[in-house]
């Protein structure tokens, strides 16, 4: 059986994915193992979707499929949950640009409704990072494709450019041809969800509802979560293994993550924050802004990183550096915002593009 371990287009709708992994996919959002979000996981998603698609093209066994579009969906979760344009009224009120963001409905339900508007056939759209882009796949005919392809192209830049988001680029493609599941690969998913399903009903028996965040069936171990004060750790491994074990599943190490569930908490009351600082200041190129990840290792301080595109001696830097402090610090002393991060302690540190430190932000 080949390894299968959670750490998360919109469309791919006909990629089908077991029931077991559906919490799996809604908990992405928040799952960042370790407490971290490494300010370069823009550039390692983006290689992932590429790579994703490539499999894809190729013909992927069931196997690579899901465990690749997990990726994609935290991205698309990650990134598009916070764009909306702003109105006039909005500007005029002088409503900070991140709270706009933040109070807004996905921007990719924009570009979806000027397609549907103009009637086009299509297979869902996708965002990738590090570049920006806005991909769209259109179905239909090669020549159907080679009509559209530009006027589709132009209408998403429309929308993009009313909103001023000049950092995306804008791709049209059509769709990749998929391979059916073999037997064996659907055959490891059955084996996969029996042994979830098993290791599910278990901790149910010990009040809980989930895996956890980081969980996995490989070779021969199985792994999941639970918190740092459980006490009865070594009473649930257990239980597992014997409960594998009874079921003819098969003789598996039981590996337990343990989490500070204090530290959890605080991370997932941060995260729409740091999703719409990333959303906002990576889709303009005024604010020079490469990625962004956090880190909540630390029990004192949520830090938030900013990796720019500026060199440390450049001309601009001042500049832009301010431009960046002044609109988080607009966005973090909203009473949204205010409500979320409570009293957290937090450092926002920005840097240069050779990781030399700008300016750090705390309060």
């Amino acid at each position: 059986m080949g390894s299968k371990k959670s750490n998360t287009n919109e469309s791919f709708e006909d990629i089908q994915v077991p029931k077991s992994l559906d919490s799996f996919i809604q908990e992405l959002p928040k799952r960042y193992a370790n407490g971290e979000y490494d300010q370069e996981l823009e550039s390692q998603i983006d290689k992932e979707w590429k790579s994703f698609r490539k499999k894809v093209k190729k013909g992927p066994n069931q196997k690579v499929v899901a465990f690749s579009i997990s990726v994609v969906a935290a991205v698309l979760l990650f990134i598009g949950s916070a764009f909306v344009s702003p109105t006039v009224q909005q500007i005029a009120a002088n409503i900070p640009y991140l709270k706009m963001l933040f109070e807004s409905e996905p921007f990719i339900d924009e570009i979806r409704a000027a397609l549907d508007r103009e009637g086009y056939q299509y297979d869902g759209i996708g965002v990738s990072v590090n570049p920006r882009e806005v991909t769209v796949q259109l179905i239909g005919s090669k020549e159907y494709y080679q009509e559209q392809k530009e006027s589709v192209k132009a209408l998403i830049e429309d929308v993009l450019k009313a909103k001023n988001y000049d950092a995306y680029k804008v791709s049209v493609m059509q769709p990749y041809e998929r391979e059916e599941p073999t037997e064996e690969d659907i055959a490891q998913w059955e084996q996969y969800e029996k042994i979830t399903e098993a290791v599910m009903a278990v901790l149910q028996e010990y009040g809980y509802s989930t895996m956890g965040q980081q969980n996995g069936v490989s070779e021969d171990v199985v792994e999941f979560e639970l918190p740092n004060d459980e006490t009865k750790v070594e009473e649930i491994k257990n239980a597992v293994h014997v409960r594998l074990v009874q079921e003819q599943l098969g003789d598996y190490t039981i590996k337990i993550h343990s989490y500070d569930p204090a530290k959890r908490e605080r991370e997932g009351r941060w995260m729409p924050v740091v999703r719409t600082i990333s959303d906002g200041l990576t889709a303009k190129t005024e604010y020079n802004v490469k990625g962004i990840g956090y880190s909540n290792k630390s029990k004192e301080t949520f830090k938030v990183l900013i990796t720019t595109t500026l060199d440390q001696d450049g001309s601009k830097v001042e500049e832009v550096v301010e431009n960046i402090e002044t609109t988080i610090e607009e966005f973090l002393e909203t009473e949204e915002v205010k409500n979320m991060i409570l009293d957290d302690p937090y450092e926002i540190v920005i840097y240069s593009k050779d990781k030399e430190e700008l300016k750090v932000i705390k309060n």
